[in-house]
């Protein structure tokens, strides 16, 4: 996913490098029960993962529904950190692994 270079303002690029450090658990939604078990955090994450990929500029760097299928069917291994430490550049792969 190439957002970062695809902003064509400096005012678009730096809100999505600011976006980089925000805490997924901060830009969720609050008001459904947050996940209650690593299962839930990982489906999360999952989905989180996909809706942004699904926001490329390009559209063919967006995934397929074959590849979206592929993501949501596939058991994922665990979490590489707590759920609440996972930052939108991580899920957007600016940062580190999270799963």
């Amino acid at each position: 996913m190439t957002m970062l270079s695809s902003a064509s303002s400096s005012s678009s690029s730096s809100l999505l490098v600011t976006a980089n450090h925000w805490l997924l658990n901060d830009v969720m939604d609050k008001r459904p029960s947050p996940p209650v078990d690593e299962v839930g955090e990982l489906n999360v994450v999952v989905a989180v993962k996909i809706a942004l990929a699904c926001l490329c500029v390009n559209p063919k760097s967006r995934p397929t529904m074959q590849q979206i299928d592929r993501a949501l069917s596939m058991q994922g291994s665990p979490l590489s950190k707590p759920f609440s430490m996972i930052t939108l550049g991580e899920l957007l792969g600016h940062g580190g692994k999270t799963n």
